[in-house]
């Protein structure tokens, strides 16, 4: 597996995507039992979005920042793909959202971004890194909050059989894009906030539903094909939820309390 560099990145978004396909891609992340989780969470602990100072580390485009925007929140990309920041520019201003945007190497993060925010997250960063680095990466979230922060570390589930499925079949063949990828387990997440001395902490998922489209014959072939798949925004539906997500589902979601 190709070694997780900016490089590597910069060619991962410099993809061009159009209008309708980033409009229908933040329906879909909006839509999501994943974020609806969160919204509860960030509303039981804040009250509100409103004012909120919010980052989102490696963070691509940045949907979910773009989310939180979207409910008031100030938002700060943050990201070492010089190319994934002006996607994430182009993403931010085609729903007309502000933000800031920084390029760091979130493993060497300078001082001035310590406990500056209110939420930090990542979704599919964590994930790339090995030991050392990985409690490194893992730490930076918690070094961006404040006392009263929260952190969001979604990361893929090594006890998803489809992802696991997915990732196996895709290297084999090829077609494997995303570099070296890692998954998480519970039991690592309560290790590494055992090493960090992170007590108040818990797990959400996304949907076990979501993690069997990625091996759909459907999307399989979509993806063999290059088929642009249906963007039609009003057919998006609200995804549902069981309580096995947090232990199998694709995402495996880390939420956890500074103090």
């Amino acid at each position: 597996m190709e070694k997780n560099t900016p490089e590597l990145w910069d060619v991962m978004w410099e993809k061009d995507f159009s209008y309708e396909e980033d409009l229908y891609y933040l329906e879909v992340e909006e839509k999501s039992i994943r974020f609806e989780r969160m919204k509860k969470i960030i509303l039981d602990h804040f009250k509100t979005f409103e004012g909120l100072n919010v980052i989102e580390v490696g963070a691509g485009i940045g949907p979910h920042a773009a989310l939180m925007a979207k409910r008031g929140a100030k938002v700060t990309i943050l990201d070492y793909s010089t190319k994934a920041l002006e996607r994430s520019k182009q993403f931010f201003e085609r729903h007309n959202l502000e933000a800031e945007f920084i390029c760091v190497d979130a493993l060497n993060l300078p001082e001035q971004y310590f406990e500056k925010y209110d939420i930090s997250m990542s979704f599919g960063l964590s994930e790339h890194f090995v030991m050392p680095d990985r409690l490194t990466i893992n730490k930076t979230h918690f070094d961006l909050i404040n006392s009263n922060g929260i952190t969001f570390i979604s990361v893929p589930n090594k006890h998803n059989p489809p992802y696991r499925l997915y990732k196996f079949i895709s290297q084999k063949i090829g077609t494997w894009k995303f570099g070296e990828e890692y998954p998480y387990t519970r039991k690592e997440f309560k290790k590494i906030c055992k090493e960090l001395n992170v007590k108040n902490f818990f797990f959400i998922g996304g949907s076990i539903y979501y993690s069997l489209k990625l091996i759909s014959p459907i999307s399989v072939i979509n993806k063999i094909t290059h088929k642009t798949k249906n963007l039609d925004i009003t057919k998006v539906k609200w995804e549902k939820g069981t309580f096995l997500d947090k232990y199998f589902s694709y995402a495996l979601v880390l939420c956890a309390f500074k103090s």
